[in-house]
């Protein structure tokens, strides 16, 4: 025979569970994001893969796939790109400095994973200087050469793409008389 229950006892024997079942409501989708379950093995219909990835700034890395991609979404394209090279492989590519999504679905539009792209700095040998709001970046392998980052001040940047514009104009002509026959041999 169960007891009544007093009004104050009973909000609280709900309140407790009420509590525990916030807790585990915290606690089950937490434990997906930390990879300890997959969601195959938690009654999903199927499994997803979802990682955190870091790629460098101007930097590409691989990445292989489980399915067969036929499209990728990326949430902001001037931080990150991504490239199917393969059905089964990505191409991802750091643009800027942030953090944006990456969604690889296949021909059906099954999710096949959904990616955290971090771009970060990964070049040891840069040298950023700074003179009071002037900044100027260099890539120091063995020795220093300006490139152009950012965060560097506007007329270092114009004075390097001028520079680089110049090198490319000159590769590109040397290309194309190659091309056309009238290169070295």
């Amino acid at each position: 025979m169960r007891r009544k229950m007093s009004p104050a006892l009973n909000a609280l024997q709900v309140a407790r569970h009420a509590g525990l079942a916030a807790c585990l409501a915290a606690a089950i989708p937490a434990a997906l994001l930390a990879g300890q379950v997959s969601p195959a093995n938690a009654g999903g219909m199927y499994e997803m893969v979802s990682h955190d990835f870091a790629v460098g700034i101007d930097q590409a890395k691989t990445l292989r796939i489980e399915g067969a991609a036929a499209i990728v979404a990326v949430g902001n394209p001037s931080i990150a790109d991504a490239i199917i090279q393969r059905s089964d492989m990505l191409l991802l590519v750091g643009r800027s400095y942030g953090a944006t999504n990456v969604l690889v679905l296949d021909h059906d539009g099954n999710e096949l994973a959904s990616l955290i792209v971090n771009v970060v700095d990964a070049a040891p040998r840069l040298v950023t200087v700074s003179r009071g709001k002037m900044q100027s970046s260099y890539n120091c392998a063995p020795q220093c050469q300006a490139i152009m980052r950012i965060g560097d001040s506007a007329d270092f940047s114009e004075g390097v793409t001028k520079q680089t514009r110049a090198k490319m104009g000159l590769a590109t002509e040397g290309a194309e008389a190659t091309a056309a026959g009238g290169g070295e041999q």
